[in-house]
């Protein structure tokens, strides 16, 4: 029973090894054809974006006292408050005036992030936009009123640019080799899986190897022989199934 069983899924398997050999060219036009498809589409369709960062940090108690650990925690939990504030409207308004960017914010400006970096005191401020160049504005507009706002509202503490904003000039989105490379992927999976399916479905006898799987016997076999007599047999009956009497 194990060996019937082992000699069935060892066919099985020759028949899906045959099934993708058999659609080979078809399979890698599929795959070319997907990741030509992404690539267009990720050149010419999707907008580009771009980020720039900057670097603050927060400082707890007397900067001119020794830095305890207790103070290190309490400047990482404000870190975590201040990224709150930072992405709030009581920052990003003043930032919307003073770059003129009422209208255009929200279409122009994707994303903004605020994280602490490595659980340290020191925040990592994170713009993604449209064009690099409002990105690096509106991140270096943040770090310039982050501070005064974080400071008329927490009343405690301060926040210091420790790297100004800066960005690559570089799109971070899309990744069109990472696109092109998963639509190629995709589409060898997707037509190796149709062409092992339409195998697998296909019920029909073919040869006497069919036969034999199906555990049938077979009777005998009829070979086809090509005389030139047969092409003219052929014809003959055709015309006389042709010929009509009036």
């Amino acid at each position: 029973m194990n060996q019937k069983n082992f000699e069935t899924d060892s066919i099985n398997l020759l028949e899906i090894w045959n099934a993708i050999r058999l659609h080979a060219i078809k399979i890698v036009i599929a795959s070319i054809v997907c990741g030509l498809i992404a690539f267009i589409y990720s050149t010419f369709f999707i907008v580009p974006l771009y980020s720039a960062s900057a670097l603050m940090i927060v400082n707890s108690g007397d900067p001119y006292d020794y830095l305890t650990q207790d103070q290190i925690n309490s400047s990482v939990k404000l870190a975590n408050t201040y990224g709150v504030i930072i992405t709030s409207d009581a920052v990003l308004k003043d930032v919307k005036e003073n770059l003129d960017m009422k209208k255009t914010f929200q279409s122009e400006v994707k994303d903004i992030t605020v994280e602490s970096v490595n659980e340290t005191q020191i925040m990592r401020i994170t713009v993604t936009a449209t064009e690099s160049k409002i990105a690096l504005d509106v991140c270096d507009e943040i770090t310039d009123v982050a501070p005064d706002v974080i400071g008329r509202k927490v009343k405690a503490d301060s926040v210091e640019i420790l790297s100004k904003a800066s960005t690559t000039w570089k799109p971070i989105s899309p990744n069109i080799k990472r696109n092109t490379e998963f639509a190629v992927i995709f589409g060898f999976v997707l037509s190796s899986l149709a062409a092992i399916i339409v195998t697998l479905m296909d019920n029909r006898i073919k040869s006497e190897k069919d036969i034999r799987q199906m555990n049938l016997i077979l009777l005998g076999v009829i070979p086809i022989c090509d005389s030139e007599e047969e092409p003219h047999a052929k014809r003959d009956i055709f015309k006389k199934f042709k010929t009509k009497k009036y």
